[in-house]
């Protein structure tokens, strides 16, 4: 009988997956994202309750759904963009996947946002591990470093617009700083070479030495300038297509708001939400989201509570629809291979 292998364990012990080990990993990603609609429905009611729960439906209501689309385009463009950053960490690491494949990869990704740190994106890793054949821990660290730089992204953002309007630069530089040090261990070596001196009979390290070499080598190549350059070109305006979320919500109630404050809000928001380490940062920056809209733009309870459900259903809850949409068909590429006779080249 085949024994029972936790998510870590697969991590830390390369196995070459079937669908049907790859499809439990992804059932218990599955567990969270279920809980964190269900908490996610829960802070709506909260928030529509608080701002008046007839009048919250009633401005939604009367939204113009031709400009709250614009929204979703908005998030849509903010993706695309962000799949130009992976297509370069792909060709730095020699990943050679066709470009539909890759996209198809990459969308699935946000199908697991809601998990904590994100660390759910690094099923997909195994995905890419069954299309190219290279080994699992070389392809995990285009899921890292594509997790950390955009929490860099909005980092930034977040940091320039409160330099702005002269508003919580100091907590925004302190969480992003908090943000950054998780990870200096999964993107540094040397570190984790300190770590593993000092550590020689830790468990956790005896089963993750194996693989430490590898997966450095390749987040090597990564941790450059230049590739920190070029991802900040596409993260920062990639963060601003998401701010505009709200811009486009308030502007499909009629109410012209200025994208500098939208900016602002949906940014600063973010990254509160990120450092509460809260999966899909739910409720943190909902609730900042209705403060900061009450207390810049001066809206009244009713519309704050409206725009934040409208703005978070289309940045957050659109990405995972969509990507839960291309994880089935990533599916097609866990099909059973047919037998040729030969052994298949082992990936890890």
């Amino acid at each position: 009988m085949a024994k029972k292998r936790s998510f870590w364990y697969s991590i830390t012990h390369q196995t070459t997956l079937n669908r049907e080990e790859y499809l439990k990993l992804a059932r218990r990603v599955a567990m969270f994202v279920g809980g964190g609609f269900a908490a996610s429905l829960i802070v709506f009611i909260i928030i529509a309750w608080v701002g008046g729960l007839g009048q919250v439906i009633k401005v939604i209501a009367s939204a113009r759904l031709d400009i709250y689309a614009l929204a979703f385009v908005a998030v849509l463009g903010s993706l695309l963009l962000r799949f130009v950053k992976w297509s370069y960490y792909m060709k730095l690491l020699k990943l050679k996947v066709p470009l539909g494949k890759s996209l198809a990869v990459y969308l699935s990704l946000y199908s697991m946002t809601i998990t904590p740190g994100q660390v759910g994106r690094v099923v997909a890793a195994y995905t890419l591990n069954r299309l190219t054949k290279i080994k699992f821990a070389k392809i995990i660290p285009i899921v890292t470093m594509d997790i950390f730089t955009d929490f860099l992204g909005f980092g930034i953002l977040a940091l320039l617009a409160a330099l702005y309007f002269h508003k919580y630069v100091l907590y925004i530089t302190l969480i992003d700083i908090v943000l950054m040090l998780p990870f200096l261990f999964i993107l540094n070596d040397w570190l984790y070479k300190i770590i593993k001196r000092a550590l020689k009979k830790n468990s956790f390290l005896r089963n993750f030495t194996p693989y430490g070499e590898e997966y450095f080598r390749s987040q090597n190549l990564l941790n450059a300038p230049k590739v920190y350059f070029v991802s900040i070109l596409v993260t920062l305006p990639a963060a601003f297509l998401n701010s505009l979320t709200l811009y486009f919500a308030l502007l499909s109630l009629g109410i012209i708001a200025p994208i500098s404050g939208t900016v602002f809000i949906y940014s600063s928001s973010t990254v509160f939400g990120m450092v509460s380490a809260v999966p899909g940062s739910i409720g943190v920056t909902d609730g900042s989201i209705v403060a900061l809209l009450g207390g810049i733009l001066h809206l009244a309870p009713a519309i704050s509570s409206a725009v934040t459900i409208m703005g978070r259903t289309a940045d957050l809850w659109f990405g995972v629809v969509l990507g839960a949409i291309f994880f089935f068909i990533t599916l097609r590429y866990w099909a059973p291979q047919a037998k040729t006779g030969k052994k298949s080249p082992k990936s890890a």
